[in-house]
């Protein structure tokens, strides 16, 4: 297991100490949820944000579901962080086995819908699969959505 899955799954358990157990999607605090999911993921978002020389303002523009067309810098963000944090396979398919287990209960089953209605993204290449499936999820749950 890399260190990114690590500090995935160490940072799934810490939210879901953040998050009431058994709230519901309404009592959810998202904005405190992606914060905590950032800052313990921020070396992928790093990482990945140097390696493809993309701007802090892209990639908060796609989380309000702004995905510019023929920009192929933040298809490769999102491949980048998938690659890193090891949910996508070299073959370019999606690991939700995993993505799943790195879920943090309190949320699990909004997620998991989430990922339910995104099973069958597909793509040219890594980058357009990657690119896919976050405006996937960003279509089946807005609010929850977020970029690493």
């Amino acid at each position: 297991m890399t260190k990114e899955n690590l500090i995935l799954i160490c940072a799934s358990l810490i939210v879901t100490q953040l998050v009431v157990v058994h709230c519901n999607e309404e009592n959810i605090d998202w904005t405190t949820v992606h914060e905590e999911l950032r800052k313990l993921a921020g070396n992928l978002r790093k990482k990945c944000t140097n390696e493809i020389s993309i701007t802090e303002d892209i990639l908060e523009d796609a989380e309000l579901g702004n995905f510019p067309e023929g920009d192929n810098k933040l298809a490769c963000y999102f491949k980048c962080v998938m690659d890193k944090g090891g949910v996508m396979k070299k073959d370019g398919k999606i690991n939700y086995k995993l993505l799943s287990k790195m879920m943090p209960a309190a949320y699990r089953h909004i997620g998991q819908e989430m990922l339910d209605e995104c099973r069958n993204i597909s793509g040219d290449d890594k980058c357009t699969i990657a690119l896919n499936f976050n405006k996937c999820m960003f279509r089946a749950n807005p609010v929850a959505y977020f970029v690493i």
